[in-house]
């Protein structure tokens, strides 16, 4: 066992998850690598290395309450073994960040399930009761604070849209657990780069794409978008969120593609990105990543068998 390893895995590792929990903004952003450390402790040292590194996170994260532990062990802990495994195995980049992202999620989800069927509740009709009861002590503290234009801001936050939000919640949480996964990978990876310690097998993502079946899962959630009924329409905005992650991260993959081959530097590439990212050109990026399944605009597949 390499206890150096393990103590600096544990020591970065509570630094990231500690930051998420008490600075406000920057240190949540930092607290999303928090299973960064253990990836490298396994790819480094062993995968023995790694799970000795959650153990002992999860053990210090106890010393907070058993539901900070356990906060830790389903968000970060599962992620990070998931994804080392992942790279120690020389897998895609995309199943990597599925491994990572959905575990977690396959951990919770039948626990969930188990208790509202034992309850004998809705978890979408408990969630949304919960969340207007959140908006509502939070109006109320904002005024307490006399913070009258806030608390307004807040109550007037439609009624629709909450019952859009909770509902969407799936789609929403798997898109963004799978997003946090691939960032992870993506750091890790770059790490052992700029320590000049050979990563796993890869590929660049400036030449990444989904798999071209995947147009699969974005067509069966258009389909299900004019399935008459509810269920099968909220059914299928979960999908979409999903899959218009995926191309949304392929579109960017082009841009960056292209930014690389006219020689911008990394830095104004990342504020370039940036700005579209925040901008409606949003929507044209995710459209060239679905046309990209036909076109290959960078000419990155292999002739077809």
């Amino acid at each position: 066992m390499n206890f150096r390893a393990v103590l600096i895995a544990v020591v970065q590792t509570m630094a990231l998850f500690s930051a998420g929990l008490v600075i406000p903004l920057l240190g949540q952003a930092l607290g999303l690598f928090t299973p960064v450390p253990v990836i490298l402790a396994s790819l480094r040292a062993g995968r023995r290395e790694g799970m000795a590194a959650v153990a002992v996170s999860t053990a210090l994260c106890a010393l907070l309450g058993w539901e900070t532990s356990l906060v830790y062990v389903v968000s970060f802990g599962l992620m990070s073994l998931a994804i080392a495994e992942g790279m120690l195995r020389a897998m895609k980049p995309e199943r990597i960040a599925l491994l990572g992202g959905l575990l977690p999620l396959a951990v919770v989800a039948p626990v969930v399930a188990v208790y509202f069927i034992r309850v004998g509740k809705n978890p979408f009709e408990y969630a949304d009761a919960l969340l207007r009861s959140n908006i509502s002590e939070a109006a109320k503290l904002y005024a307490g604070m006399g913070l009258k234009e806030a608390a307004s801001l807040i109550n007037s936050v439609p009624d629709k849209f909450i019952y859009y939000f909770v509902r969407l919640a799936p789609g929403i949480t798997t898109a963004i657990s799978v997003l946090q996964a691939a960032c992870c990978y993506g750091m890790a990876r770059a790490v052992l780069a700029r320590r000049q310690v050979p990563a796993p097998a890869g590929i660049s993502f400036a030449v990444w794409h989904a798999p071209d079946s995947w147009v699969w899962g974005l067509i069966a959630s258009l389909v299900l978008l004019i399935v008459p009924g509810e269920p099968a329409r909220l059914a299928g905005w979960n999908l979409a969120i999903v899959f218009a992650l995926v191309y949304l991260t392929q579109g960017t993959a082009i841009v960056e593609f292209y930014l690389r081959k006219i020689r911008i530097r990394p830095v104004m590439r990342g504020i370039i990105i940036g700005l579209l990212l925040a901008l409606p050109a949003l929507v044209f990026i995710i459209a060239l990543g679905i046309v990209d399944i036909w076109a290959d605009v960078r000419k990155v597949r292999g002739p077809a068998p």
